[in-house]
């Protein structure tokens, strides 16, 4: 119960602090710069080298991919049948299949597990959702984009997204490199900046919360946020039913079952839903779903770990 109000209180902290901060975007982009740069490396550099190296770690990120094939072409679906205008369709797909496994699902993986099942959760984001967005992700902006917006994407633009972001760079090191001697001399410097991860990252979710809600809004963001946080995990476990009868059993308390089903509830990302409203695809929509999903991540994800 702890763990769930200092959740409430730091989500808290960041939407009443937006009242009183005159640049919200000068002041999430310095705290997503500290994040991306320090907390969420330190985070990799700590977990990763500890881990034994398995084909299991391919599980988390193979269904991360799984989930954007399945959830990708059910959104599309329901899009044509409610008859969705384009740019909100485009928007609805992106936040459908791409969770915020980082950002919100690290520190929650830390609250509420302990360190192996963050360190097959760091394969789900990093070789999952963040290699999604950085190609599947930007080609979806592109195709949905209005005509002259310039959101085209090359394959430079990719490989040069995928190979500076820092925390990929630090999966890469730490998997490849004997740095445990590095770790050890810094430890507590590195603790010290992953601890900073979870409230650093809820306050930055509440200060870009927006909870107007409008009417031709409410069925999108409904099968939106069913999809990703209720449908995904859904199938998550159905994965490790399918390959418990196929002879791989994983029991309830196996670290890879339970980051890739706890990864898999999360509520939409952030980084989609802000690229989606610079390439103006439904902007009011984008913010509201993150909001929103959000919002119901603080009851929802503390159930699916109690269940799990």
């Amino acid at each position: 119960m702890l763990t769930i109000g200092l959740i409430i209180v730091f989500f808290c902290i960041g939407y009443v602090a937006r009242r009183h901060i005159d640049n919200i975007s000068g002041t999430v982009k310095w705290l997503n710069h500290y994040i991306v740069y320090v907390a969420m490396p330190s985070i990799i550099f700590l977990k990763v080298p500890a881990l034994d190296f398995t084909t299991d770690m391919l599980i988390p990120a193979g269904f991360a991919w799984a989930w954007a094939l399945i959830g990708g072409a059910l959104i599309l679906i329901i899009s044509r049948i409610l008859a969705f205008p384009r740019p909100l369709e485009g928007a609805a797909l992106l936040l459908t299949i791409l969770g915020n496994t980082s950002f919100l699902g690290y520190p929650m993986v830390q609250a509420f597990f302990d360190d192996a099942v963050l360190g097959y959760a760091i394969f789900y984001d990093q070789l999952g959702s963040f290699l999604m967005l950085s190609t599947a992700g930007l080609i979806v902006i592109a195709i949905y984009a209005p005509a002259g917006s310039g959101h085209s994407v090359t394959f430079s633009q990719i490989a040069k997204r995928v190979f500076s972001f820092p925390p990929f760079i630090a999966l890469i090191i730490a998997s490849t490199l004997p740095i445990e001697p590095v770790v050890n001399v810094t430890e507590d410097a590195l603790v010290l900046f992953g601890k900073s991860l979870m409230p650093l990252a809820l306050i930055v979710i509440g200060l870009q919360f927006q909870p107007q809600l409008l009417e031709d809004h409410k069925r999108p963001l409904l099968a939106a946020v069913s999809l990703k946080m209720m449908v995904a995990p859904l199938l998550a476990v159905g994965l490790f039913v399918l390959l418990s009868a196929n002879g791989t059993a994983y029991s309830a308390d196996n670290p890879v079952r339970i980051a890739t089903i706890f990864e898999a509830a999360m509520p939409s990302m952030i980084t989609p839903g802000i690229l989606a409203i610079q390439a103006g695809l439904a902007p009011r929509f984008c913010a509201t779903v993150l909001g929103y999903s959000t919002l119901f991540s603080f009851a929802w994800l503390p159930l699916i770990a109690y269940l799990i």
